[in-house]
């Protein structure tokens, strides 16, 4: 199952979207914009919830009412919600597809589908086990998260760590993090701060693990996470998190906003650093940056309409031309 990307999606009902919307992606860096509330961050629920979730926190929901369109003076409520995602095994154009769908209706009944065979709830679950997909659960980011693994103490994190990664014991995690972890994460912190150097370190007490983050800021200032300032800290959770992701054979990571605010030179660090995460991952962006957004290999640009309700205003694949046009205006 090497080279998967998520190729489409398609959504019905969810949320704000009150038509069928589709949204086509290529392997690489697909950006999603819009203005504040215009319903881009559905687009990331419906994603994960047509992989299976039901934790309703993880949707941004209280009740499950809430995944369907409510309804407005044009357009009545939804009847039912369907997610469909499309994946591709390979960039070839003959590449085999994967096609997934889930279905709810008001009743509350939900229906799973791999293409277009009906499968019960578990087996669902285990189909996208097979194929690493269930693993994209984890591999997503909401701008609100982007600092929570740093604000952890060191016991917190490593079990936290032990826990994403699915290790049964704390040797297991201590081995992870040195050898694959660790420095992975130092190469991504070197687009980030490259003249400064950072250290995953393990440490013990009462018998528990704990995991130190020492970054070494240029002019040899030594601190530890909690002792960063605010842009620093989401630089380095965003690489650490990146770097954990990248042991759970997703597909795909989902971000939401999660850029921190960046003076000119660090945009131009965030971008190789994001140039380099999209070699192996392909990576679904909700982005106000134009940094960001001229990295993309797709662009969705979100809307709404005056009832509220969300639609898909444009998308295009951006090529050099397109790019040289962006830039200049």
């Amino acid at each position: 199952m090497n080279n998967i990307y998520l190729e489409d999606v398609n959504i019905e009902g969810f949320k704000s979207f009150s038509e069928e919307t589709n949204m086509s992606f290529q392997p690489g860096i697909g950006v999603i914009i819009g203005n504040n509330g215009v319903g881009k961050s559905n687009i990331l629920d419906a994603i994960v919830w047509a992989l299976g979730e039901n934790d309703l926190d993880r949707i941004r929901c209280y009740e499950k009412e809430e995944l369907f369109f409510a309804g407005s003076k044009d357009y009545p409520p939804a009847p039912k919600i369907r997610v469909e995602l499309m994946l591709k095994q390979g960039e070839e154009k003959d590449a085999p597809g994967i096609q997934l769908a889930r279905e709810r209706n008001k009743n509350g009944d939900d229906q799973y589908w791999i293409d277009k065979t009906r499968y019960a709830r578990e087996a669902y679950r285990e189909k996208l086990d097979a194929y690493n997909l269930r693993h994209c659960l984890a591999t997503i980011i909401r701008q609100e998260q982007i600092n929570d693994i740093i604000q952890l103490d060191p016991w917190q994190r490593f079990d936290g760590i032990r826990q994403v990664l699915g290790l049964d014991s704390e040797e297991e995690t201590v081995g992870c993090l040195k050898d694959i972890i660790g420095p992975l994460f130092q190469r991504y912190m070197s687009y980030l701060i490259p003249l400064g150097d950072v250290e995953l370190d393990v440490i013990s007490k009462d018998g528990h693990k704990g995991l130190e983050i020492e970054v070494n800021l240029p002019g040899n200032r030594l601190r530890r996470a909690h002792q960063l300032s605010g842009g620093e800290k989401s630089i380095t959770s965003l690489a650490l998190k990146l770097a954990i992701f990248h042991q759970l054979e997703s597909p795909f990571f989902l971000l939401d906003e999660v850029e921190p605010s960046l003076d000119y030179t660090n945009h131009k660090s965030m971008q190789a650093f994001l140039k380099d995460v999209a070699d192996s991952k392909q990576l679904i962006m909700i982005t106000h940056l134009r940094s960001t957004i001229a990295l993309a290999d797709t662009v969705h640009g979100v809307r709404t309409r005056w009832d509220g309700s969300s639609f898909m205003k444009f998308y295009f694949v951006m090529d050099e031309r397109l790019l040289r046009l962006y830039k200049c205006c």
